[in-house]
């Protein structure tokens, strides 16, 4: 009579059993994926959109500058983006002044190649110039 109590003990789990716990857990682990990219994107454009927000306050306070005459605004829209020199000294990252647009990189926590920073000009408009104020942008950086 012992032995056909022991035959019924349950000895493991089978296999369906063992199935659904792998199907449930991998499942699970796309869902974690997808939310673990979502999350790192998000934070790649935030980062993005600092940088950029950082570049327009440069940008402002140059041009708000008493000492920034129309000379410089025209020397800047010229070319701006060989002249990040010129709104460099009104960037501030981290407590740090960047002094090129590799170290403004550096400072903010990018790669170290692949980034592409277009400064776009300012309104000179009341100068008598003709460029309107274009956006910084910020290219390059893996979304």
């Amino acid at each position: 009579m012992d032995r056909n109590l022991r035959a019924t003990v349950n000895r493991g789990f089978t296999v369906i059993e063992l199935v659904v716990v792998v199907t449930i857990i991998g499942i699970l682990a796309a869902i974690a994926v997808g939310a673990y990219n979502k999350i790192l994107n998000d934070a790649k454009v935030t980062k993005s959109l600092a940088l950029v927000n950082t570049l327009s306050t440069g940008k402002s306070l140059f041009v708000g500058d008493l000492r920034t005459t129309r000379a410089m605004i025209a020397i800047f829209n010229g070319g701006p983006d060989g002249n990040f020199a010129m709104i460099a000294p009104y960037i501030r990252v981290n407590g740090a002044q960047p002094t090129s647009e590799a170290d403004l990189l550096q400072l903010s926590g990018f790669p170290s190649s692949g980034i592409t920073i277009t400064l776009g000009t300012v309104d000179d408009s009341s100068f008598g110039g003709s460029n309107t104020d274009k956006a910084p942008t910020v290219t390059g950086y893996a979304f």
